[in-house]
């Protein structure tokens, strides 16, 4: 039973492997929340300790869930009353080809009857799609705002609970327990002065560019919420060690996060192809798939790649992949879920005309596997080897890279947010000078004794 429970090799590299899949993102997160956390039961304690946790697992639940969950509720309260089919990709609707295609090829007469009702409202439904990304985001950035006042309140509670209690045990013993009276905090005083600057300052998010990028992408989606929690965790810094901890986080955070992954990737598969001259760059479920050694040695590849060059616009080509299932281009596409399929009950291996196909990326696919055939019959494999150890030979060397590629990728970005950035900010602590202690802690305790001087 337990093979069968695990997902396969290929699935596993895919989703790795993936700039469009949240999991590798919840992976580094999940390390660099780990890594953030340790070093502050290490530097400072319990009380710091549990701050952060707070901070990175309740702020890395709703990255990663609040938009999804407040799509849903939107779906619920506001689609579903009206009729719309919120399963329906807004996209759809730019080509006017297409969108006819999508409906002509619809698997069902519900999912027709569905595609016309949005196409004959849409402007409405065109406007509560955008409604529906704008206050989702709205919904999990202030739900990420209530989380940090919470934090900021119960790490207060907390901490003047512990002075109150050793003040009160020192009491007991006859001990001196008054304060030192002096005047406020210094560092308050400025932080609260940047947190007035920051509060008239900080604007409604503002997109750039085509929205649709972000609207569609679920790691689009999260680098909006990133960006009100990076300002917001700079902005509402407590004090100055809060403030430089939160820079070196936030910015190896997003460095490695958004941007580093897919250089990395991109570096392999240019050093694959200049130095092994093997192209690693399709999904890796497609590079594992038995389908593919097959479509290599019975030429069903070949026939494939020559059949869907008929197709030229991008209407043609959505027609092509409608009539032409086994095409292996477009079960590739499939594959590498470029074209979304159902994948149980009567409706099981058709395709979901409501889901938009980008058809650069299904020509992405076709372009990718005519390289990589055109690298194999060009190889010197032919003259050493039999035809079927030549293709054995040459789709392993293929495989192997493309796992190299990204356990070294995932491995670096890991290491950097869950080693590296931690170790950064554990040696920032011991190399200032009285920086050591929890400075939330020592401000709290400064307040206290200049509020019972009064």
């Amino acid at each position: 039973m337990l093979p069968a429970i695990l997902p396969s090799a290929s699935k596993i590299y895919s989703t790795l492997g993936n700039n469009n899949s949240l999991v590798p993102l919840a992976i580094k997160d999940v390390a660099n929340s780990i890594g953030l956390t340790t070093g502050s039961y290490i530097v400072g304690d319990q009380t710091e300790g549990k701050d952060r946790f707070i901070d990175e697992f309740g702020t890395q639940a709703i990255w990663l869930f609040g938009i999804p969950a407040y799509k849903k509720l939107l779906d619920l309260t506001i689609f579903k009353p009206l009729g719309f089919d919120s399963e329906i990709d807004v996209r759809n609707l730019k080509n006017k080809d297409i969108f006819e295609k999508a409906k002509q090829y619809a698997p069902s007469d519900k999912i027709k009857a569905s595609l016309e009702k949005a196409g004959s409202k849409q402007k409405l439904f065109k406007g509560l799609t955008l409604a529906k990304f704008g206050v989702s985001t709205l919904m999990t950035i202030f739900t990420y705002w209530g989380l940090t006042k919470y934090r900021h309140k119960t790490t207060e509670e907390n901490i003047k609970k512990e002075l109150r209690a050793k003040a009160a045990a020192k009491k007991q013993k006859n001990a001196d327990t008054t304060f030192t009276p002096q005047t406020a905090p210094q560092n308050i005083k400025a932080f609260s002065d940047v947190h007035k600057k920051s509060q008239k300052n900080n604007s409604a998010l503002n997109f750039t560019g085509r929205i649709e990028d972000f609207m569609f992408s679920p790691v689009k989606n999260l680098m909006i919420v990133d960006g009100a929690i990076t300002t917001e965790r700079l902005a509402e810094s407590r004090n100055k060690q809060d403030f430089i901890g939160y820079a070196i986080k936030e910015g190896s955070f997003w460095a490695f996060m958004y941007f580093a992954g897919q250089k990395i990737q991109e570096h392999f598969e240019k050093k694959s192809e200049q130095k092994y001259n093997r192209s690693i760059d399709l999904d890796a479920r497609v590079i594992e798939s038995e389908e593919l050694k097959k479509a290599f040695k019975d030429k069903t590849l070949k026939n494939s790649l020559k059949a869907f060059e008929n197709a030229k616009t991008d209407a043609e080509i959505y027609e092509f992949i409608m009539k032409n299932p086994d095409n292996f281009v477009v079960q590739m596409a499939k594959k590498s879920d470029i074209i979304t399929t159902f994948k149980k009950g009567e409706l099981k291996g058709k395709v979901d005309t409501r889901k938009y196909i980008d058809i650069n990326e299904v020509k992405g696919i076709k372009e990718k596997l005519e390289k990589l055939h055109n690298q194999y019959t060009n190889s010197k494999l032919h003259n050493s080897k039999t035809e079927n150890e030549a293709l054995e030979t040459f789709l392993a060397q293929v495989k192997k890279l493309k796992r190299i590629s990204v356990i070294k990728n995932i491995g670096a970005c890991i290491g950097a947010l869950g080693v590296a950035a931690p170790a950064l900010m554990v040696a920032m602590r011991y190399i200032g000078k009285d920086n050591k202690d929890f400075q939330v802690k020592k401000d709290i305790e400064k307040k206290l004794a200049f509020e019972s001087a009064e």
